[in-house]
């Protein structure tokens, strides 16, 4: 298909089903696996029969459709073993934390293109992971981006009785340091950021109407008003540099830790 793809995710659950839907051999089009993915749901329901409908899956095979790209392609000699090594390397699977895996100096200008969806927001900081992803791609190289701005690492409300940000801090000292560092921003704030790194916004399209895991039979449903932008790389202009010298030192760190264990 002219392209070589790695995806990312950290969830198991996301994980467990990707490699279900991927690796092919359990479901496949012509003998799919039916799911019935709302038949729990309870409430706000039309008919008995909606909580009861069956999906098929896969509706696409991926792993088929690779390998037939694979044999398009061709190898005049049908060596199977080039096959197989030419096939691993169109599309594979990076499974952890995004700036653990991407924000390393190897990482540095090894990507044309990222594309995020619903995935920005999923940052405990948005603003490393946009310099993260300046630093992964070629000069010229482009980001595709669709979502909201959910924060999944925003943390609680401060209340009234809360005298201080440290008595903040306390009353919640049981959670992840992430939730008290997330800093929520608007999308105007997240677009001069992703100028202030080194990107140009080459389309922007705000407003978009989306649902999650919806059914949409269903008398509520959550939509989001997702923006979409594109944005291209431009010049270095030293910011994004000074995060990734910033996670050598640490690994460096790392290393000297170990050598003196």
């Amino acid at each position: 298909m002219g392209y070589r793809v790695q995806g990312n995710e950290f969830s198991l659950y996301m994980l467990l089903a990707s490699d279900f839907v991927l690796n092919g051999g359990v479901a496949t089009p012509e003998q799919p696996l039916s799911i019935s993915p709302w038949l729990l749901e309870t409430r706000n329901v039309h008919s008995s029969q909606d909580q009861v409908r069956a999906v098929t899956i896969p509706d696409v095979d991926p792993y088929a459709m690779l390998a037939d790209c694979q044999d398009d392609e061709g190898d005049e000699n049908g060596n199977e073993e080039k096959k197989q090594n030419k096939f691993d390397s169109y599309f594979s699977m990076a499974a952890g934390d995004f700036a653990m895996i991407y924000g390393t100096p190897k990482e540095r200008e090894q990507w044309d293109a990222v594309v995020c969806c619903f995935f920005l927001d999923a940052a405990p900081s948005i603003v490393e992971y946009i310099q993260i992803i300046y630093r992964m791609l070629r000069p010229g190289g482009i980001l595709v981006n669709f979502g909201p701005l959910l924060y999944h690492w925003s943390g609680p409300a401060m209340r009234p009785d809360d005298r201080s940000f440290e008595d903040y801090q306390e009353r919640f000292s049981y959670l992840d340091p992430r939730y008290m560092n997330s800093v929520d921003m608007s999308w105007e704030d997240v677009r001069e950021i992703l100028m202030n790194v080194g990107f140009d916004i080459l389309e922007e399209n705000p407003g978009q109407r989306a649902l999650y895991t919806a059914d949409r039979k269903s008398m509520m449903n959550l939509g989001y008003r997702c923006v979409n932008f594109v944005a291209k790389k431009t010049g270095d202009n030293g910011i994004s540099r000074g995060m990734f010298d910033a996670v050598s030192d640490s690994s460096d760190l790392e290393d000297e830790d170990d050598d003196m264990e």
